[in-house]
């Protein structure tokens, strides 16, 4: 009699449902880490921009944020007929009182992500910035930007 060489049926089986079991666990993991990364990359995007801002305002004592946010990108500015696309994220845009360095930028999430419509603010006050996420943006580990409730 000879002996079989290759796999049994069995092994084959039991392979494929470990391999299932392990698919089953690493894709809400992986669906969390890139919820978590488009967020992040977002609050990312924001920064850079208030520190634009920033430098906008230190340039000149007559600079306001609104006339940050009216700019053209071509002058440092956020250009708000349009926003600031953030590529694949969502958009950014600001309001202001005209002779204020006070306002808000916004960036509103867009569909690519899972948290479509939601948006992340930075309010700026003579104070300091703050930020503020919208209540369906349920993340832990998010440094930098607290949930609002709903």
């Amino acid at each position: 009699m000879k002996k079989q060489k290759g796999f049994s049926l069995i092994e084959l089986l039991i392979v494929v449902g470990i391999i299932g079991a392990l698919t089953a666990i690493a894709v809400p993991a992986y669906s969390n880490y890139k919820n978590k990364a488009d967020v992040t990359a977002g609050i990312a995007s924001l920064k850079n921009m208030l520190t634009k801002a920033d430098l906008f305002l230190e340039l000149s004592s007559t600079n306001t944020l609104a006339t940050f946010i009216t700019a053209g990108a071509d002058v440092g500015g956020l250009d708000s007929a349009n926003g600031f696309v953030v590529e694949g994220i969502g958009t950014i845009t600001g309001t202001a009182a005209s002779e204020s360095a006070d306002g808000t930028l916004v960036l509103a999430l867009n569909t690519d992500t899972a948290y479509n419509n939601q948006t992340i603010t930075y309010t700026r006050s003579e104070a300091a910035w703050t930020c503020a996420m919208s209540a369906g943006i349920q993340l832990d580990g998010i440094k930098g930007c607290a949930t609002t409730t709903p």
